[in-house]
């Protein structure tokens, strides 16, 4: 069952980010729903309210990321279609706060997700012009001093003046915005179960480039218009969809190294073999009592396969020894999990009761 499985709220497949020591390696964790949403199994997405092929964007982006998460049951998008047809409703703007029931329940759904794109918007590039500092030749000499990189001597060569002078130059920034507001409501009582508006901006101007990249660049070189609104969409979805449905997310670990057996699990670790690495620093604590990353890196293990609260009491006998920064840090993460877990598994088990009524 459901609820069995995500006892095992970390898997085991572990990505490996660097070789430095200490490793730092990735683990995919399942995290629960923001909201807890009781009774709700089955949804329908309609079309969100929006200027030209916004709203139907938006409405598909969502289907897509909440298929992912496997938790609702979605009706397909052709099928929603036929049936607000078949009533003479099209797919876009058919629903409000005062319809949703109605369409709700002529759709046979438990819920009903839909909203309006406020703002779906790239702005008309804008050409700035800025002064920067260029180095030019004066065509005009000057006998210097120079020292000889082979030699060590010093003589004298005659070299161009070079003076640096400030001129105007131009490059093209593009910007866009994207404003969605979410409504997710129960049509059996017309309970507005999660809202959520958001917005975000891009500013070609904001990318990790070089002035000099910027300044060399030409306007059909900036992001395309299709892909800015995508990702900024994507960006606000995604947070919707986590608040309503538990999803997989990736989280940073880190294995510390040490001498014998430490290192020895450390590197089992690191390509995946853990039951391997779990035998390696248990050899290690019984090795090296007073070792405090034999006990944290075994705390790991334990967490890494779910076992939290033997995953805490090895946290804790790590920082005994010493209260190091990591070690503290991974007794408050873990002390969360178990928060999270205990409402993951709640959701994931009203989840398996809908399946079995």
């Amino acid at each position: 069952m459901k609820s069995k499985a995500v006892l095992s709220i970390l898997l085991s497949t572990i990505i490996l980010l660097s070789c430095a020591v200490p490793s730092t390696v990735s683990v995919r964790v399942q995290k629960p729903a923001s909201i807890d949403l009781p009774g709700i199994r089955k949804i329908a997405i309609v079309d969100f309210q929006g200027d030209e092929r916004s709203g139907s964007q938006i409405a598909v982006l969502i289907q897509s990321l909440l298929l992912t998460t496997d938790h609702f049951d979605i009706l397909e998008r052709d099928q929603l279609r036929r049936i607000l047809e078949e009533q003479n409703l099209g797919m876009s703007g058919v629903v409000d706060a005062s319809t949703a029931v109605e369409v709700g329940q002529l759709l046979g759904v438990d819920a009903l997700i839909f909203g309006e794109v406020t703002t779906y918007d790239v702005e008309p590039d804008q050409e700035i012009t800025e002064k920067i500092k260029e180095q030019r030749r004066t065509g005009r000499y000057q006998w210097v001093e120079e020292k000889d990189e082979k030699t060590g001597e010093t003589k004298r060569v005659r070299k161009e003046i070079i003076e640096d002078v400030w001129v105007d130059k131009s490059y093209w920034v593009r910007k866009g915005t994207v404003a969605i507001n979410f409504r997710f409501v129960d049509v059996e009582t017309g309970v507005l179960l999660a809202a959520h508006s958001d917005s975000k901006s891009y500013d070609s101007q904001d990318e990790k480039r070089t002035f000099l990249e910027i300044l060399t660049d030409q306007q059909k070189s900036l992001k395309p218009q299709g892909e800015i609104l995508h990702d900024l969409s994507h960006s606000i979805c995604l947070q919707f969809v986590r608040m309503i449905a538990p999803y997989y997310t990736m989280e940073n670990r880190v294995i510390e190294s040490g001498k014998g057996s430490i290192d020895e699990g450390r590197k089992y670790a690191e390509n995946g073999l853990w039951p391997e690495a779990m035998e390696a620093w248990e050899r290690a604590v019984a090795e090296m009592e007073d070792e405090p990353a034999a006990y944290y890196n075994l705390g790991l293990g334990y967490e890494i396969q779910g076992l939290l609260d033997e995953a805490e009491e090895y946290y804790q006998l790590a920082v005994r020894i010493t209260q190091k920064k990591l070690y503290m840090e991974a007794i408050a993460r873990v002390r969360q999990l178990k928060e999270e877990q205990e409402k993951l598994i709640q959701q994931l088990d009203e989840e398996t009761d809908e399946m079995f009524q």
